[in-house]
């Protein structure tokens, strides 16, 4: 083979391992999706060499969460096609009958809404309904309730008359009147659904927003953490800290999303279960772990307990980071998070 014939095979070999290369660093396409869910503005961006693939991936991961979503319903109309589809509403009209067969993503949302109700000894507690209604978060008008109205519905809280048989896959409140309330648990656990959907369809990068339900899958599109800020609970676009994350969730539960005030006092939609008024320790707590609908159920619980308390739960528990605001304005994190936390120091709330 003489000298330009080599000359050739060469460029034409450097070409296509060239080539190979760019496809192999193409910046990956982002496909960007979102839904109103479970009462807030659920977003899904994800990322891969095809489009098409990413949307197919994105929009079965939304159609997850809106199965999620209508099981876990607690307000549909009396009578409709939703109440009937929604396993919440089914429990909720049997209270103090007969058992109701649930669907297995209900069973696994009570499973550990039971568990984290005997850890956290009834700071969470899904069967919070009957107070939750009374001081009407879940409408147009709250209120604080009358305190004899209040002690008659915090009579009908506790999940240990919550029954639940596997085996059967029934669910049943013991005492009528009693009433679910999965709006602390349901959305993380229908994102960590989602995202698994995600993975599913081959998506290794992904980043899922439901209205401070933060779950990131891999690494950034740009190769490093995530940066997840986190808000202000006293200034509107102020961020306090920025975390650095791969592969995890970070929950926010904060007394500035729904809440009213009456002669300049704040009543938040965060209830202690145990007492049926606004939690009062903290203003914003952020749970970061792997999995979503555990953090989603941690941020609640770790709000309802006083601050010294919540740092001691998450210390307690592995691969569990917190990031708490007391109500003094005092911000203090899990000391693991150390390397994956920006303070900003001129934000305080």
């Amino acid at each position: 083979m003489n000298s330009r014939v080599l000359s050739i095979v060469a460029v034409v070999f450097v070409a296509v391992v060239l080539g190979a290369a760019l496809v192999r660093h193409r910046a990956p396409v982002e496909y960007a999706g979102e839904e109103f869910l479970m009462d807030t503005l659920v977003s899904i961006k994800a990322y891969g060499s095809d489009r098409e693939a990413v949307k197919k991936g994105v929009n079965a991961a939304f159609a997850e969460m809106r199965r999620i979503a209508a099981l876990a319903d607690g307000f549909p109309k009396q009578g409709s096609a939703a109440a009937e589809a929604s396993d919440v509403c089914r429990v909720n009209a049997a209270a103090g009958g007969e058992p109701v067969r649930v669907q297995d993503d209900t069973m696994a949302i009570l499973i550990l809404a039971k568990k984290y109700y005997e850890m956290t000894h009834g700071a969470f507690d899904v069967t919070v309904g009957p107070v939750m209604e009374l001081w009407g978060f879940g409408g147009k008008d709250p209120r604080v309730p009358e305190p004899e109205r209040l002690r008659a519905a915090l009579a009908l809280v506790g999940s240990q008359d919550l029954v639940l048989d596997r085996q059967r896959g029934t669910a049943f409140l013991r005492r009528a009147g009693m009433r679910l309330d999965l709006g602390a648990v349901a959305k993380g656990y229908a994102t960590e659904r989602a995202l698994r959907v995600l993975q599913r369809h081959g998506i290794g990068q992904a980043l899922i927003d439901a209205g401070g339900n933060i779950r990131v899958l891999g690494r950034s599109p740009r190769g490093g953490a995530w940066n997840i800020g986190i808000k202000n609970p006293r200034k509107d676009g102020g961020v306090v800290a920025v975390l650095k994350l791969e592969d995890t969730s970070a929950v926010t539960s904060g007394d500035y999303y729904r809440y009213f005030e009456v002669a300049g006092k704040r009543y938040h939609h965060i209830l202690d279960p145990r007492t049926g008024y606004p939690a009062s320790g903290s203003t914003a707590v952020t749970v970061v772990t792997k999995d979503a609908g555990i953090a989603d159920i941690l941020s609640t619980a770790c709000f309802v307990l006083p601050p010294d308390r919540a740092l001691d739960l998450a210390g307690s528990m592995v691969g569990v980071d917190l990031v708490l605001i007391g109500s003094d304005g005092r911000l203090r994190h899990s000391p693991s998070l150390q390397d994956r936390i920006d303070l900003k120091g001129d934000e305080r709330p």
